[in-house]
């Protein structure tokens, strides 16, 4: 037990960035950064805007305490930064006064953009990973209950071996293991995983291993059956993606390709056609 609550405590201050000012090197970047740190005021987490930054950070994969303020003070210095950029380009091709005010301007909406078109992407990708591993990893929860292990280690083993092949699902799977570690039953285990990574199919598989665990029903076919659902939904999404991709190709190929076709074929005949009329003209 002491053993398990050291290392709990070891990965809970590796995930709030304890360990991180031993390896911080002095350079300009950091220091500026930490400067601005210290001096921009945090976010509000309790207001909607901040609860809903909250979510998409863990959904991207952020998850530590101060990701919030980090996030701000990119967004901040980002900003200043591309409105400079902008001023300088501005004067550089100075052709109104007005221009390099309006360069400036571009250049703090763009830095102010940049960092949550950046994060929204993360986070989309981060969830289609997840969505795409999470059939395997309920094969590999099935070969480990069948094998005898409890569920708990299961989740355990299987999470640090796809972590260490850098899965994103391992280390929600390690978070799993250590909110039940710290106390937490494997239904908030289980929920606080599908709110983290939103993702639609975790949400029927926490409520489905939930009921089992409380009708005392076997684990090992509630999983394989959820892999198996899993597996038929992955089918059915690439089904409709190849039908979609159809429709999709139709634009590329009428703004492109068929005026070219157009200019092959009618062309020759036009010029035929001027050469005619320039002829019977003279």
């Amino acid at each position: 037990m002491d053993e398990r609550f050291a290392d709990l405590a070891v990965r809970m201050r590796a995930s709030q960035g304890a360990f991180e000012g031993d390896l911080q090197d002095d350079n300009l970047l950091r220091m500026l950064f930490r400067w601005a740190y210290k001096r921009v005021p945090p976010p509000n987490m309790d207001t909607p805007a901040g609860e809903k930054l909250q979510q998409t950070l863990a959904q991207a994969g952020f998850l530590r305490s101060s990701a919030a303020q980090t996030y701000r003070v990119t967004r901040v210095l980002l900003a200043i930064g591309g409105g400079v950029l902008g001023l300088v380009v501005g004067l550089v091709l100075h052709v109104s006064a007005a221009q390099p005010l309006l360069f400036g301007i571009g250049g703090v909406g763009i830095g102010i953009f940049v960092p949550s078109y950046y994060l929204g992407r993360r986070a989309r990708t981060r969830q289609e990973n997840i969505s795409k591993q999470l059939s395997d990893v309920l094969d590999l929860l099935v070969v480990c209950v069948e094998a005898g292990m409890g569920l708990f280690e299961a989740i355990r083993i299987v999470g640090t071996e796809c972590e260490r092949h850098g899965q994103e699902i391992g280390t929600e799977l390690n978070l799993v293991a250590s909110d039940i570690s710290a106390g937490a039953s494997l239904g908030q285990a289980l929920r606080g995983l599908a709110e983290r990574t939103a993702v639609d199919d975790i949400k029927p598989l926490a409520a489905t291993l939930v009921q089992s665990e409380q009708l005392g029903a076997q684990i090992a076919p509630a999983l394989r059956a959820s892999s198996d659902a899993l597996r038929q939904h992955r089918r059915i999404r690439a089904e409709e993606s190849a039908q979609k991709a159809s429709i999709k190709i139709l634009f590329p190929l009428v703004i492109f390709v068929l005026p070219a076709m157009i200019a092959v074929i009618v062309g020759p005949a036009m010029i035929s056609i001027l050469h005619t009329l320039s002829a019977s003209g003279g």
